[in-house]
């Protein structure tokens, strides 16, 4: 095992732990994103170990941030829980600038490095699977919304998603499941 899959099974424990106490991001996404992330670093020549710490280290904090009613603050928190994660591991700057990049630059279209800009793609992947979008109602319908605003947020959410995907690979991809995803909500207005 290399130091950079020690980080990685280290950080999995610790965020095994918040996806239980609070039950966001579900472990399934977590994994997902990190796979997706992974599987497009590798057609990128991207930094794999950045983009696996960086994809699970972006919503490390979410749901905390969710219960604490300050959503808006994950991605700091993210970065101080990084910051401070990262104090057990002598990883050189660079690596930690671009992990760091990673966190604050997935919401965002411009970015520092090829894998921050790949985190951020894979986490669009959530709302552009037609499985997932399923999973989305079932999500939605679980916490006390009606279809009516279901729909509306599926809608919300792809289009969201589509027009955050920056990378060709990734378009490429998601453009028919983008397409049959917007003609079924369509259809069932």
């Amino acid at each position: 095992m290399d130091y950079i899959e020690t980080i990685v099974k280290d950080l999995d424990e610790i965020a095994i732990v918040e996806i239980n106490k609070y039950g966001i991001p579900s472990l399934e996404d977590y994994n997902d994103i990190t796979y997706i992330a992974v599987e497009l670093a590798k057609k990128s020549n991207a930094d794999i170990g950045v983009v696996q710490l960086g994809s699970k280290l972006m919503h490390i904090k979410l749901g905390q941030a969710i219960s604490e009613k300050k959503r808006e603050e994950h991605t700091n928190m993210a970065i101080g829980f990084a910051q401070e994660f990262f104090l057990n591991y002598p990883l050189n700057e660079v690596l930690k600038a671009k992990i760091f990049a990673c966190i604050r630059e997935h919401k965002d279209k411009n970015f520092s490095c090829i894998e921050s800009e790949i985190c951020a793609n894979a986490k669009c992947y959530k709302f552009l699977v037609p499985k997932k979008i399923l999973k989305m109602f079932y999500y939605y319908k679980a916490r006390g919304y009606n279809y009516d605003e279901i729909f509306l947020i599926a809608n919300e959410k792809v289009d969201e998603k589509w027009n955050n995907l920056t990378l060709d690979i990734c378009k490429k991809e998601l453009e028919n499941n983008y397409d049959k995803i917007k003609e079924f909500l369509e259809l069932c207005k």
